[in-house]
């Protein structure tokens, strides 16, 4: 039977340049690049990336036509300014709160207590988003709600990573309206505490008869841009079960914060 040639033929898959190993290659050399700031000869991306040269000069030509890979000065390859549109367009992309919802519902599953996430409005941190316990007794509290920063698990996760000069007008401002000052001194020790061990606490220090344990959330700078807590009536907080606990959210925090692009220092 002879073959109808009016057919359409599929086209090979291309495995050189300029088929889709190229874009295997392109990500491979970006990432290089992205490990070298100030820039990279040819030869030396070669052998770090296990591209040939010439394959590796025909796809940074490529690259530098869309501005993602430049050459400096000095004849080294860099990436280029578009990266930073692709870069801007993915943190504007992220919504704290969208992201870190689905580990405050795992969280609110796993303790069965009311979880919060707030960012800090100096010197108040405000809740963005609440889960709700299902046990009949539960946190009073609500979106948009309010705490000072200095008393509450959320807010001392964000004192405890904050510059002097955020952590000096968050006590200026708060105790321009409190009779008795806040000890600084005792806070301090405490932050550094908190820092040390990955997690706040709040023992009935802002609300009589609730306990919060809180962990901070950082964005891809290592910013810290909110914190998440769990808020247990004091009659079933575990005191002895505190650090489990403690791990626990900061454990769930740290993985809200690497979707948000926080990578820990090596």
């Amino acid at each position: 039977m002879t073959p109808n040639t009016d057919q359409p033929h599929a086209a090979p898959e291309r495995k050189g340049p300029e088929g889709l190993g190229a874009v295997d290659r392109a990500g491979h050399i970006l990432f290089t690049l992205a490990a070298h700031p100030q820039g990279i000869g040819l030869a030396e991306l070669s052998r770090e990336t296990g591209i040939t040269m010439t394959t590796a000069h025909r796809l940074l030509a490529t690259l530098r036509k869309r501005n993602l890979v430049r050459e400096t000065p000095d004849g080294l390859q860099a990436l280029g300014a578009a990266t930073l549109v692709l870069s801007g367009a993915f943190l504007d992309g992220l919504d704290v709160r969208s992201e870190a919802r689905p580990f405050l519902v795992s969280l609110r599953d796993e303790t069965n207590e009311t979880c919060h996430l707030g960012v800090l409005a100096s010197p108040q941190i405000v809740y963005i988003d609440k889960i709700d316990s299902t046990r009949r007794v539960r946190m009073v509290s609500q979106v948009g709600g309010t705490g000072p920063a200095f008393s509450t698990a959320i807010g001392k996760s964000f004192l405890a990573y904050a510059s002097t000069e955020v952590l000096d007008n968050v006590l200026r401002e708060t105790n321009s309206r409190r009779v008795e000052a806040v000890n600084a001194v005792a806070l301090q020790a405490t932050l550094t505490q908190d820092r040390s061990r990955g997690f706040s606490t709040d023992l009935e220090e802002n609300e009589p008869g609730i306990c919060c344990v809180g962990a901070p959330i950082m964005d891809s700078s290592g910013r810290v841009v909110a914190g998440m807590s769990v808020s247990t009536p004091r009659e079933r907080f575990d005191l002895a079960g505190l650090d489990r606990l403690g791990a626990n959210v900061r454990a769930k925090a740290d993985e809200i914060s690497r979707t948000l692009g926080y990578r820990k220092p090596e």
